[in-house]
């Protein structure tokens, strides 16, 4: 009696837990399939917050649809994670709940996130509670029930396209999601597969199911099908989407690519345009400098030679007046007065030719100086750096530019054999050693005239000696003057020549660097159009 006493205690105290245990168990058999709806939105901001990825199989193959968090309002801390989800797929559904059309700068959101790799499809999705399907004409058509659906449909697709490129939007379609999402959400047995967390959306089927016949007039009403046929068709043609998603990118990489160069391009002509007016500018204020250089250089040295024959003159004229009694000593009077003339001349041009090397080293000096400064003000070398790898740099053009003046410098003294011949009278002034012979013949011819030259003659004779000696002397500064003006244009035209093939030349050269650049960024970009036009002209769904 007491053992069956013990168990009858021991089943009252068990039965209610058991019983409980039993009452869990038929709810978990009975919710086994009430899964759907955990993933909708409960009109909290940015409820999804991390792509989430589902997989689905369609005729033996399998997809992925992968839901991104929202791109409207600030969704900077998500977009990576929409970045990499777009990266992947090859239609993108776009999904207007606003009940508006969208702002164009979320299509300019689209438009970046989708870099014109994948094509888009819009669904405006209407908003309606049970009560707005209450009578049999509310339930005729989805866009007839709701006023501004297709307004706010072809405003969508009007701002997509605008953005986007007609090309890249599939489609756009209306659809109450919240109502097609009740008629599909139900068991083989026909019971709901809502999740019963989801209370508000158990409770809004229940009140839909009041209003429509069936869960396929629910879908039918919805435009539910009709989505569902664009994922049919993608699936069936996933392989062409693919291809033709591929060669988008390809084409909007070489286009870019076209874009770049030519952006690029531009902006190396405009300075180049620019730095060539600059290098023409330098070219001509360093010819400028050398002409008005060369016309100092010239008269200067014309003057010289003219002060040397005219201080000469008088020199010898006065030479005669004091030494006309002694022969020899008037030829050596005279032959000083030469050689001092010729070594004062010598110095007066070489101080001009140092003056005119000095000149022209400045002159070129300031007007490259200047050119550097124009180069860095326009920022040449950031420019080139920026348009091709190979860029030229100006600046280290114009730091290898140098007029070095020490190979001319041999010319310039040489000419005429002044460095070399310690200024010998037959070079330095052709002719002016027969001056002397000519004042010491007129002398000797005085001799000759007997004792007359001693009496009373004295006087006019040695004015007839010094009138031959200016005569002798105009004679040679006329007979010289000649081939010293030729001396001094051959001297100048070296000069200029050697400017011309080295300064001038290297300039020149700069702009036909620059020019190089722009021919080089033209045949790149010919070439990646020419590539670009190939790959549009592949059928549709080859490459």
């Amino acid at each position: 009696m007491r053992e069956q006493h013990s168990l009858s205690e021991l089943v009252s105290d068990r039965l209610p837990t058991l019983l409980k245990q039993q009452q869990q168990l038929e709810r978990l058999q009975r919710t086994a399939g009430q899964v759907d709806g955990e993933i909708v939105g409960t009109g909290q901001a940015d409820f999804t917050q991390d792509n989430v990825i589902y997989q689905f199989s369609h005729q033996g193959k399998s997809f992925q649809l992968i839901d991104v968090p929202g791109i409207e309002g600030n969704e900077s801390k998500y977009e990576a994670m929409v970045q990499a989800a777009i990266a992947k797929a090859h239609l993108v559904f776009y999904v207007n709940g606003t009940n508006k059309k969208p702002e164009n700068k979320t299509a300019e959101k689209i438009k970046h996130y989708l870099n014109r790799d994948a094509k888009v499809y819009a669904i405006c999705n209407l908003r309606g509670k049970a009560d707005s399907y209450e009578y049999d004409q509310d339930r005729e058509a989805l866009e007839r029930t709701h006023k501004d659906a297709v307004e706010t449909r072809e405003q969508t697709r009007e701002v997509l396209e605008g953005i986007l490129g007609a090309e890249l939007v599939s489609g756009c379609q209306s659809l109450q999601g919240l109502l097609g999402f009740a008629g599909v959400a139900f068991d083989e047995r026909g019971l709901s597969s809502i999740h019963p967390s989801r209370t508000d959306l158990i409770k809004s089927q229940r009140a839909y199911k009041q209003d429509f016949a069936s869960q396929q007039a629910m879908r039918n009403f919805s435009q539910l099908d009709q989505l569902h046929k664009v994922i049919g068709d993608g699936c069936a043609n996933f392989e062409v989407d693919i291809v033709e998603s591929n060669k988008r990118k390809v084409l909007r990489l070489l286009q870019d690519t076209v874009n770049d160069l030519q952006k690029q391009r531009d902006e190396h002509q405009a300075f180049s345009d620019k730095m060539g007016a600059e290098i023409e500018e330098c070219q001509s204020v360093i010819r400028k400098s050398f002409e008005d250089l060369k016309s100092n250089f010239s008269k200067e040295r014309s003057n010289a030679l003219n002060r040397f024959f005219t201080e000469l003159s008088s020199a010898a004229v006065e030479a005669v007046q004091e030494h006309f009694s002694d022969k020899d000593d008037v030829e050596r009077a005279i032959n000083q007065l030469v050689e001092k003339g010729q070594e004062q001349l010598a110095e007066e041009l070489e101080t001009a030719q140092e003056a005119l090397v000095e000149g022209i080293s400045q002159a070129i000096a300031r007007a490259l100086k200047r050119l550097q400064e124009n180069a860095e003000r326009v920022n040449f070398q950031q420019r080139l750096s920026q348009a091709a790898s190979n860029s030229l740099s100006l600046s280290s053009a114009m730091d290898a530019i140098s007029f070095n003046f020490s190979d001319v410098g041999g010319l310039l003294l040489s000419i005429g054999g002044y460095a070399s011949s310690g200024f010998v009278i037959g070079s330095i002034i052709p002719g002016v050693g027969n001056i002397v012979g000519a004042v010491i013949g007129g002398f000797v011819g005085l001799l000759a005239a007997g004792l007359l030259y001693v009496f009373g003659g004295r006087n006019k004779k040695i004015q007839d000696a010094q009138e031959k000696v200016r005569a002798a002397i105009k004679k040679q500064h006329s007979d010289s003057k000649e081939a010293f003006d030729q001396d001094t244009r051959t001297m100048v035209a070296n000069i200029k020549d050697q400017i011309e093939k080295t300064t001038l030349a290297q300039l020149k050269d700069e702009r036909r660097k620059m020019a190089d650049i722009t021919a080089l960024f033209d045949q790149k970009i010919a070439s990646i159009q020419a590539l670009k036009n190939q790959v549009e002209a592949k059928p549709h769904g080859t490459i």
